[in-house]
Parts: structure tokens; C-alpha cells; sequence
């Protein structure tokens, strides 16, 4: 069993700058919420619906984060920040008070290597202090070969890198001990709230809990694109783990 030895090792953290506890979430930095987009919503009032779903379980803010990986997701730069554009309009005039933010979630493979080393224009998320954050994903089943690489040359161009729900991949799940050296290397890490529910799978929510009892987790998104999901958000909210992430104060509430 992966999780076997976990109560053999004892708990290690890291000193880091974390916001004062709040009663709730207020910003999700992982939703697939544009329009029209690859992998986004179907039209911009299926966006504002789910926007406003969202509204109403307390969010304020939502950072969206489309998928951009060579050869499936052809989003760029440019097709993001216009479909964020257009909802922005939509949603002042259909009066939901959210606010929404343009980021990408980059595919981690030979291509985001290439365009970290060329300096290509890249969508990120960050703070009042100038912090900015790089969201990826990888692979769920293999440890990608150009891991290290791309972390370091993210930090190379100081961006922060956040590796987007990391309790669901496998080779993970097998070795939970590589979460913390990916902590100790520099890279926050976002958990999706889902996940706290057993959604996508029971190996999962135990990878998560893992890491919330280490304080191991920056960020929580709720990686949200369809009506079905909104129930599952709710479950999370009441869980005692979701309050625990809250009560170590996530980085979500600085941006």
C-alpha cells in the first residue's frame, strides 16, 4: 500500500508567508469557466450560470484556467485574454459580482520547455506584491522526464510554479515522500477541493489529506466546468479537511 509507511515518518514543513486564516475561500485559482473556448464552457451564459453558482458559495474572485498542451489545446495567449474579455462585459451587464482573472494551465512536455527557454509570453496569476505564479499539469501515470528541467527554468524566469492538483497523479500516489522534495525545490501546490470528496478517485482524497496534514498545500482550486460539480463543492465545504486547509492559511486569499 503507498500510504503504508506514512505514520512511520514524521511531519516536515517549511517556513512560509501565509495569509491570517479565513472562514471561508474567497478566490479559486483553477476553473475551466471562459466560453467558446477548448475545454471551457459552451457559451457565455453558461459561464455567467455557473459564475454566479459560484458567487453565492461565497467566491469573489475566479482565476481561470484553460488548458494549453501542443497538439490537443491550441489556446493561446491571446484566444484566453479575448474570451475573458468578452465574459468580463457580460458579466457587469448581467450584474453578478464576481470578478475573473485570465490564467492558463500549461501542459508539462518538450513544448513548455521550449516556450519557457524562447521567453514566450505565458498566462499567469499573482499578488498585490508582484509575486506570479505559473500553473502546470503532467502526465497522470509517469513521472515526466523533463520535471526538473521545467521547474527550474519556470524559477529561471522568476515565476513561482504551481503544479496543479497534484494528489491525482499516480506516480505520486506511489510516493508520497516526492511531494515534499517537489516542496522543498520551490514549487506551491494546488489541491483540487473535489478531490477532498473522493472525485476523481479514494487514492486521491488520501494523497490530498496527506498533504494538508504536512502543510504541504499553497493553493485549493476547484478545477469547475460543468453544473453537476456544484454539489460536489458544496460536500467539500463541510469536510473537516477542507477546514483544516483553511486554518493554515492558503496563499488563494492573497491574489
Amino acid at each position: 500500500m503507498p500510504f503504508g509507511f506514512l505514520s512511520r515518518h514524521r511531519k516536515k514543513t517549511i517556513p512560509e508567508d501565509r495569509p491570517k486564516p479565513d472562514p471561508s475561500l474567497r478566490v479559486d485559482v483553477h476553473a475551466q469557466l471562459l466560453p467558446g473556448r477548448q475545454d471551457g464552457t459552451d457559451s457565455v451564459e453558461h459561464s455567467i450560470t455557473l459564475l454566479r453558482e459560484m458567487a453565492a458559495l461565497g467566491f469573489r474572485k475566479v482565476i481561470t484556467t484553460l488548458h494549453v498542451m501542443d497538439g490537443f489545446y491550441q489556446n493561446t495567449c491571446d484566444s484566453i485574454t479575448a474570451a475573458a474579455t468578452l465574459l468580463k462585459y457580460e458579466l457587469h451587464k448581467a450584474q453578478v459580482e464576481i470578478e475573473v482573472e485570465a490564467a492558463a494551465e500549461y501542459f508539462l512536455d518538450i513544448n513548455l520547455l521550449r516556450m519557457l527557454y524562447s521567453k514566450t509570453d505565458m498566462l499567469t496569476f499573482g499578488n498585490a506584491s508582484g509575486q506570479r505564479y505559473l500553473l502546470f499539469d503532467t502526465s497522470l501515470v509517469k513521472r515526466p522526464y523533463e520535471l526538473d528541467k521545467v521547474i527550474a527554468a519556470i524559477q529561471h524566469r522568476n515565476l513561482v510554479p504551481v503544479m496543479a492538483h497534484p494528489e491525482q497523479y499516480i506516480y505520486l500516489q506511489k510516493n508520497p515522500e516526492a511531494v515534499q522534495l517537489l516542496h522543498y525545490q520551490g514549487v506551491r501546490l494546488q489541491v483540487n477541493l473535489l478531490s477532498l470528496t473522493g472525485n476523481p478517485s479514494r487514492e486521491a482524497r488520501h494523497l490530498a489529506e496527506w498533504m494538508i496534514d504536512r502543510r504541504l498545500v499553497s493553493f485549493i482550486g476547484t478545477d469547475i466546468c460543468h453544473e453537476s460539480q456544484l454539489p460536489v463543492v458544496r460536500q467539500a465545504q463541510r469536510l473537516p479537511y477542507y477546514r483544516k486547509a483553511l486554518e493554515m492559511g492558503l496563499l488563494n486569499d492573497s491574489l
